[in-house]
């Protein structure tokens, strides 16, 4: 398909769902207005989907030089990229042969928006000599907070979206909830009514995949190691067995820590023939892909984002987007609660850029901040409903 063609496609696919909740076109008309971002380099790392088109390009309207990178080749739509190049935007994707990463960081950016902090993380860790002239960044993910924290002091603010009062109740708990199961039925054609489904993890991206899944009907049962999450699992009326009790029982499993190798091929060995393994946790190694392809004695394409591998002296297990996460890989679910998470990136980015100066550390994003996201969300919301 011609580069014109691809960004067109994606053109007008942001188009439709600005014609159904049309928050992030409020926020273009804000910022081509108020040009928070002249004169200023930003970069961005993100998965670059439809959506992050949609915000990318609103974003440009507010000045200043554009430079994003692929956060994985898994979840990277070409015509996306087409589309934000077509728009002056600057991208480099996971594919290539250099380090997306230090692209970004060649354009000397003062801001940063991240996610899983490997654009933060590359910064610190081999351009330290930039941080000096970062006015701050932006993370949005739990795993990317973590990464952060591990790293000791940081040189720079980093704005803390994941942990406010937004991103787990509407992005991580409806928007991943919803979207996980849309994708798994888009691409296998399974109803869940009666199906014995097994969620690991129960942080909001957990929660809302259980609650999604029993509202579709499936029987679910929540493995999580932390004592706290566990006993609210309970209350929330889901069987808390153990990892190995609940691979041995179950049909399908979604796991939703942000860690790595939470389930390896050796702990499939006692689980049910024709397991379903899908991720909705930040990157692509919180199953151990490498374990089960290793332990396979053959290989199956099923369908696009579709394998089954047959284990040597083990059941058969599909592997859905090779592991990465499966509502990213299709772009599914409803743009509504991914939208609302992006605008209080928008707008924590403008924050930062009016800034006069900000101490170095952790800050968590001002409620402020996500009260004007809610506003625009609520807004948006009777527009496009009437």
């Amino acid at each position: 398909m011609p580069d014109e063609s691809r960004a067109s496609r994606a053109a007008a696919e942001i188009e439709r769902i600005n014609a159904f909740f049309p928050i992030m076109p409020s926020l273009g008309n804000r910022w081509a207005a108020a040009r928070p971002f002249e004169g200023m380099t930003i970069g961005v790392s993100a998965h670059l989907t439809t959506l992050t088109g949609a915000l990318v390009r609103e974003l440009a309207l507010g000045g200043g030089e554009w430079v994003v990178c692929a956060a994985s080749a898994a979840t990277t739509d070409t015509a996306v990229v087409h589309l934000l190049r077509d728009s002056g935007i600057y991208v480099y994707t996971a594919g290539s042969r250099e380090d997306a990463h230090l692209q970004v960081l060649d354009h000397s950016p003062r801001l940063v928006a991240d996610v899983g902090a490997d654009l933060i993380g590359t910064l610190i860790t081999r351009r330290p000599e930039q941080a000096k002239s970062l006015l701050g960044a932006v993370e949005v993910t739990k795993s990317g907070i973590d990464r952060i924290r591990g790293a000791g002091a940081l040189p720079f603010p980093v704005v803390n979206i994941n942990d406010g009062r937004l991103k787990g109740a509407i992005e991580n708990r409806r928007g991943v909830g919803e979207g996980l199961w849309h994708a798994f039925q888009a691409l296998t054609g399974v109803h869940l009514s009666g199906r014995r489904v097994g969620v690991i993890g129960y942080g909001p991206v957990g929660q809302g995949v259980a609650a999604f899944a029993r509202a579709l009907g499936a029987n679910v049962e929540v493995v999580e190691v932390d004592a706290v999450r566990r006993i609210v699992a309970h209350y929330d009326g889901y069987p808390t067995p153990s990892l190995t009790e609940c691979l041995s029982s179950v049909k399908m499993v979604v796991t939703c820590t942000g860690h790595d190798s939470v389930i390896s091929a050796e702990m499939l060995r006692g689980s049910r023939e024709g397991i379903v393994l899908m991720n909705a946790g930040h990157g692509g190694k919180e199953i151990d892909k490498a374990s089960i392809k290793s332990a396979a004695v053959s290989i199956d394409q099923v369908a696009d984002h579709v394998v089954r591998y047959q284990l040597e002296d083990g059941p058969t297990v599909v592997l859905l987007a090779d592991g990465h996460p499966l509502n990213i890989v299709r772009n599914a679910g409803s743009p509504e609660p991914v939208l609302l998470h992006f605008a209080l990136l928008g707008l924590t980015l403008e924050w930062i850029a009016t800034q006069r100066r900000m101490e170095p550390g952790e800050i968590l994003v001002p409620n402020t901040i996500e009260q004007r996201a809610a506003e625009l969300a609520l807004q948006a919301l009777r527009v496009s409903h009437g």
